[in-house]
């Protein structure tokens, strides 16, 4: 999110604890014992399904190194770039891949058996069934292939983070719990997915909203679980190769789904170090700018949000 100036914010807040669920336990379950090659390589913490795996010929450790294609032109002259997921091989542990990576088509490779998102330069352990094409891919020693070559949820059973901490791993699965009287009535879940669900940004509820982050949630290198425990799983986050991340939650989320001309929603940014504690929070609105053949939405400016009485937030911590 672009810096802006924050609106100070003069609400009272009568905060009174009423629950909030304990710390994770740093310790996994005991699984059972890995087969061979694993060992080493994944950790109780890691989501390894045996069974899913079986159903794999390929199992191959990578390193993750995103870039971009060549530019294609769209339909309206412009230039389209697209982001290249690739996966350079680094250990085949089982099977056959003499190709110098992968491409995954990360968009479409969601739910319980991938991780939310990659951070770069990470390792992975892919678990892969190709098809034809993808088994000629893989035995070309040459291949790199393109964005047409990517691997989709049909050839990809699974993903394992190998460089996922145990406290990270933890802390992801920690669900919004936590909930406590204030000023605007009880915080709880349900309170925190109406905001999150509404057509559009109430400014009266979003100052009441910022007041509440500013005084409960964003505290001086909160750990992510305790944040997790008030917010839930971000709707996106960005991990980096030094560990540190960036989790983002949106606020009046179906008018960013449904762009439409001056369309207004919000946007939570909370920036965490490598060692998983808060370090900046930022809350602020965006406008859409919607035209037959391009969407974008910009913040608005340090005025627009005091015009519409909406909050700005910029909170960091040394």
């Amino acid at each position: 999110m672009t810096p802006r100036l924050a609106v100070p914010l003069v609400l009272a807040l009568a905060c009174t604890p009423v629950s909030g669920p304990p710390r994770p336990a740093p310790s996994a379950p005991e699984k059972p014992e890995l087969p061979a090659g694993l060992s080493g390589l994944v950790e109780p913490w890691h989501p390894f399904d045996p069974q899913l795996a079986e159903r794999a010929p390929v199992w191959l450790v990578a390193r993750y190194q995103p870039s971009t294609y060549p530019c294609r032109p769209g339909p309206d002259g412009s230039l389209d770039m697209l982001i290249q997921d690739r996966f350079t091989a680094l250990q085949v542990v089982r099977g056959a891949v003499r190709a110098p990576g992968v491409d995954l088509d990360l968009g479409a490779l969601d739910g319980p058996n991938y991780p939310r998102s990659y951070a770069p330069e990470r390792r992975y352990l892919l678990f892969l069934r190709p098809g034809p094409k993808g088994q000629a891919l893989l035995a070309d020693a040459q291949a790199l292939g393109g964005m047409h070559d990517r691997f989709g949820p049909d050839e990809v059973l699974a993903v394992i983070d190998l460089d996922q901490s145990e406290a990270e791993a933890a802390a992801e699965q920690v669900q919004a719990s936590r909930s406590r009287e204030y000023t605007g009535g009880l915080w709880d879940p349900a309170h925190w997915d109406a905001l999150r669900t509404a057509a559009t940004p109430e400014p009266a509820r979003q100052r009441e909203l910022a007041a509440f982050i500013q005084s409960t949630i964003a505290l001086p290198h909160a750990p992510l679980w305790e944040v997790q425990a008030w917010l839930g799983p971000p709707d996106s986050e960005r991990l980096a190769a030094d560990g540190s991340r960036s989790d983002e939650y949106l606020v009046a989320r179906p008018a960013y789904a449904q762009p439409v001309q001056d369309g207004l929603y919000g946007q939570l940014e909370l920036r965490y170090d490598a060692r998983l504690e808060l370090r900046a929070v930022e809350l602020g609105y965006l406008r859409w700018r919607v035209s037959p053949q391009v969407r974008s939405s910009t913040m608005l400016t340090a005025e627009e949000h005091a015009k519409l009485g909406l909050p700005r937030l910029e909170i960091e911590f040394p």
